[in-house]
This record gives structure tokens, C-alpha cells and sequence, in this order.
């Protein structure tokens, strides 16, 4: 990895980790706001300036992250894989009229990546990396469980370890 490389996604980590502190704050006064006008606003301010930019830096990290660093046993990977096909089944229960059009094939994508029966399943979940955090923003702005958001947190813990 070169030291442009290495420096980008310290840069881009640091951005992240701003968003996703922004956005846990306004989580937060969107449940202390539950009942009031400042919930519309508050989701359309998550909508329009933080969840494109977490998609937009998370994709950048993952497909700048060297793959060979991720280490992952595919006992863990299995689970995680598990996790994920529950995640992509709880978005695709809801009414497609309400996905985002960008949402449509990025689920295409994932559902390809995890059919792959060539690949190992640490294997799969690496190449799926880029896509979860992008798909993870997105359920955020639709009324699901929140599977993809969790389980996208508990994978990152895995790989930042």
C-alpha cells in the first residue's frame, strides 16, 4: 500500500468517524424530538447531508482497504454472512416503492456476491465489504429492523481490530 494510499484512509477514518458521531447525535434528538415539527427536519438534514457522505467516504475506505489485511476466519465470516442475508431479506420486505432507486442494484450486487459458491466465505464477505456500508446508509432512510446497520457495525469491529 503506498504512503498516498495509507494517508487517504487515515484521512477518510477520521471523516467517518466525524459523520458517524454527527449522526448519532441527531439520532438521538430525533428520539428526545419524537412528538415535535423537529423530527421532519432533523430526518431530512441525516437524509441530505450526512448519509451521502457516509456513503460516499465508506466506499472510497473499503475499496482503498487492502484486502490482505482483512483477517477473518470463515467460522466468523459465516456468521457475519448469516447476518448479512437476514440484513438484505429484512430490506427487500419492504415495499420496493420505497427504496431509494440507487438501493435496487447495490441489493443486486450483494445478493450475486453472496451466491458466489466459488468463494470461501471470508472470501465473499471481503468482496461484499464496499457495498454494506452503502446499502447500511441507505436502510437507514427506510423504516426497517436495522439489520444491515448492525451487522455492517459488528463487521467493522471484526476488521478494525
Amino acid at each position: 500500500m503506498s504512503m498516498s494510499d495509507r494517508q487517504r484512509l487515515a484521512d477518510l477514518k477520521e471523516l467517518l468517524d466525524l459523520l458517524y458521531e454527527k449522526l448519532g447525535e441527531f439520532q438521538i434528538e430525533l428520539i428526545v424530538n419524537a412528538n415535535t415539527p423537529a423530527k421532519f427536519e432533523l430526518k431530512q438534514r441525516i437524509k441530505r447531508e450526512i448519509l451521502p457522505s457516509i456513503r460516499q467516504y465508506e466506499v472510497e475506505y473499503w475499496n482503498i482497504y487492502p484486502k490482505e489485511a482483512i483477517v477473518i476466519s470463515d467460522e466468523e465470516a459465516t456468521t457475519q454472512l448469516v447476518h448479512l442475508e437476514q440484513a438484505v431479506e429484512s430490506i427487500e420486505r419492504v415495499s420496493s416503492s420505497e427504496y431509494p432507486a440507487q438501493l435496487i442494484p447495490l441489493l443486486q450486487d450483494i445478493r450475486t456476491k453472496l451466491n458466489d459458491l466459488d468463494k470461501t466465505a471470508s472470501a465473499k464477505l471481503k468482496v461484499t465489504l464496499p457495498l454494506i456500508p452503502a446499502i447500511a446508509s441507505y436502510e437507514l432512510e427506510m423504516d426497517t429492523e436495522g439489520l444491515m446497520y448492525r451487522t455492517w457495525k459488528a463487521i467493522q469491529r471484526l476488521v478494525r481490530q
